[in-house]
């Protein structure tokens, strides 16, 4: 049976980069304002989105424009 999950914005990038730590990392940013996004209903601030779509293509981690807005929707087996 097939399952989705239905991630935020911030909850996709902190996934796609490998966790908190690892996101703030990538972009230079403070791990407590990574944490701060998913409790803003899972926004990413728009000053933010420009620099995580540089990091994530030169680290060649898949994020688009359109996660960093919608969020994605992830398919799965159990």
């Amino acid at each position: 049976m097939k399952q989705k999950h239905k991630y935020t914005p911030a909850e996709y990038v902190i996934k796609a980069f490998g966790g908190i730590r690892a996101t703030a990392r990538a972009i230079d940013y403070n791990p407590d304002s990574i944490l701060k996004w998913r409790y803003r209903k899972g926004f990413v601030p728009t000053s933010a989105q420009p620099v995580i779509l540089k990091a994530a293509e030169e680290l060649n981690v898949d994020i688009t424009a359109e996660d960093l807005i919608f969020g994605r929707e992830i398919v799965f087996d159990e």
